[in-house]
């Protein structure tokens, strides 16, 4: 469906093309026709032939007037009226002269080609039945005696008429077959340029665009089937749960740039272990996952663990800086562990959690009575309950920029936690809490009251336009309140639905039950927008986009980070804001650190952009201070 939906588009974008090709030669050969009437009007006034110098004139007045009035929709009426034009004057002059015998007759299979070559089925037949009527009324007429026809002796005159005509034809002819065959080639590359966009569309569906590993679904896919054949066989299967230690440090002093690239080192490292038979994805910003097929024992995966460690521990060559890491790695087994992929993942994850709390730097095979949670995540979650009444949760907020225009249109209200203890805590220290524990509900309610309180907040100020985008959980999702919750916080705050966008993640598009798609109708009904964010981390299954009739496509900055420096990025961002157009999405960029890769993405039609390089989450305040400076562009 994906496919099919951009070949769509970017067939559009080739038909209208071919169509403006097809404009210029109808005009080229009103331009030559007129040429052809001149010429005739030249020689019948040296001639004295005073009404056909009229009959031409008027001809050409005629052909001349068609092109300007149709200078804008195309030249298709004056090369229409230019061809009945010159058949009809060829018809004049053959029964004015020689009839039958006369050279003229030549130029009609010409005239004939040009027609059904380049302009309508419905023309061409017309021109071939002038032509049919005009030699019945000839061959009449000299039959019954009412006009007789002389033909010229053969001689230099007439050489010079039947060889002109004859040149005249030919050269149409071969100028006809240059484009047909220039159109030819422009087929043949436009094919081929669609067929290299589609492949790239099926790679990134199954992978991930930074390091190039298999996504969520293309690795659960893969260990599914080793499971399935171990099952038969009685064999075992490792996974083992890898995080990168103290990767958020290097990212925050070096930079996301920096970043990626240690990323895509450690992935390029992690590849020389792997077998064929083995399964390798990238599942979070510092995490990775690894199914290792027909293993002996358990040792062999600790092997393999420490394996991994050692080539991990070499330094790496970083912005000229060396840079040094490790891996904390959980390992589980089938079928002793689990007999599912989303068991043994949970499971490695769980013991690679131990890992980190043992030091870092180590494996932790995953035991029957291991816990999921340590002491933090039991005090961060006691706190969190009461994070709301002691107003400690707070909303910062990203401003979204317009390429085209520079404009600023909203902001992503992003959720902070002003732990009494542990300062300014992101999502990702307690959402995972916050989901297991069910508080994502009571949060969730509070964020979206806030953002919209905010947006309208905007709009006194003098900011209206400004729209707030609110990221979902897949735990508000599931309940059967959401679409309540939504209305009541535009009810209660007056803001119009159409300034609330909802973000979601691929992961949550993977839900088919009649109840979710109903939800989302009733959001979209409400005039609430819809959007998928992270683009490309999870699933990246285009068909949802369409299915789920969302407005907005959220490029993940892994996806757009390095296009100024590989084509191979670049040309999957092409790739995806060609389909996402297609299928009449917004996109927007995530992650814009440089002022290069915002002209970058201009240039290839990103609608919008937010990043560092205009701003990053900022207070309430703050971010309306930021709002009105750039009032002028708002």
């Amino acid at each position: 469906m994906e496919t099919a939906a951009f070949s769509e588009g970017a067939g559009d974008t080739f038909a209208l093309r071919m169509r403006e090709r097809q404009h210029r030669r109808l005009r080229l050969v009103s331009h030559l026709v007129i040429l052809i009437l001149l010429a005739v009007e030249t020689r019948a006034l040296l001639t004295g032939e005073y009404v056909a110098a009229a009959l031409v004139a008027v001809i050409l007045s005629g052909i001349l007037l068609t092109l300007r009035l149709n200078a804008k929709p195309g030249p298709d009426c004056a090369a229409a009226f230019a061809l009945v034009s010159l058949t009809a004057l060829l018809g004049y002059s053959m029964w004015s002269n020689q009839g039958l015998y006369s050279g003229a007759l030549i130029a009609f299979p010409t005239i004939l080609v040009i027609a059904g070559l380049i302009t309508s089925e419905r023309l061409f037949w017309g021109l071939l039945t002038l032509m049919l009527i005009t030699v019945a009324v000839i061959s009449i007429a000299a039959a019954l005696g009412y006009h007789s026809f002389h033909p010229l002796p053969m001689g230099l005159q007439r050489w010079m008429v039947v060889s002109s005509i004859l040149l005249l034809s030919a050269g149409t002819i071969v100028w006809l077959m240059r484009e047909m065959r220039c159109m030819q080639r422009s087929l043949e590359s436009e094919v081929k340029r669609l067929r290299c966009s589609q492949a790239k569309l099926t790679h990134l569906a199954g992978h991930d665009a930074l390091t190039g590993l298999s996504n969520r679904a293309s690795f659960n896919s893969h260990v599914a089937r080793m499971i399935e054949m171990a099952g038969r066989r009685k064999g075992c299967i490792a996974v083992l749960y890898l995080d990168i230690d103290n990767f958020k440090t290097i990212n925050d002093s070096l930079g996301h740039s920096a970043g990626d690239e240690l990323i895509q080192a450690i992935a390029s490292r992690l590849r020389q272990v792997v077998r064929d038979a083995d399964a390798l994805s990238r599942h979070g910003a510092d995490e990775f996952v690894m199914a290792l097929a027909d293993v002996e024992d358990l040792q062999t995966a600790i092997r393999v663990a420490q394996r991994m460690q050692t080539v991990i521990s070499q330094p790496f060559e970083v912005n000229a800086k060396q840079l040094f890491t490790s891996l904390s790695v959980g390992i589980a087994v089938f079928p002793d562990d689990g007999t599912d992929v989303d068991t043994l993942v949970r499971k490695s994850e769980v013991a690679m959690f131990q890992a980190k709390k043992a030091g870092r730097n180590t494996h932790i095979v995953h035991q029957a009575d291991m816990a999921s949670d340590n002491h933090d995540r039991l005090d961060i979650e006691q706190a969190l309950r009461h994070a709301i009444a002691r107003d400690e949760l707070e909303l910062f907020y990203q401003p979204i920029i317009a390429l085209r225009g520079d404009r600023l249109i909203g902001a992503e209200a992003l959720l902070r936690w002003r732990h009494p203890e542990y300062g300014l805590l992101g999502p990702d220290r307690f959402m995972d809490v916050a989901e297991q524990s069910g508080l994502i509900v009571e949060i969730g309610e509070w964020v979206l009251g806030q953002a919209c309180r905010e947006a309208v907040r905007w709009q006194t100020e003098g900011l209206e336009g400004l729209g707030v985008s609110v990221n979902l959980s897949a735990v508000q999702l599931r309940r059967n309140n959401l679409e309540t919750v939504v209305a009541d916080a535009l009810a209660s705050t007056g803001l119009g639905a159409a300034m609330l966008e909802l973000e979601l993640t691929e992961s949550m598009l993977l839900e088919k039950s009649d109840q979710f798609l109903q939800l989302l109708r009733s959001l979209k009904q409400m005039g609430v927008k819809l959007a998928i964010d992270d683009f490309g981390t999870g699933y990246s299954n285009l068909s949802y986009l369409q299915r789920f009739q969302v407005d907005r496509l959220k490029i993940d900055k892994s996806f757009v980070s390095q296009i100024g420096s590989n084509e191979q990025n670049r040309a999957i961002v092409t790739a995806v804001i060609q389909m996402a157009h297609s299928l009449k999405l917004e996109v927007t960029a995530e992650g814009i650190e440089h002022q290069l890769v915002q002209r970058i993405l201009t240039s290839l039609g990103c609608d919008h952009a937010q990043g560092y390089l205009f701003s990053r989450p900022v207070e309430a305040d703050r971010f309306l201070e930021f709002a009105k400076a750039h009032s002028s562009i708002a």
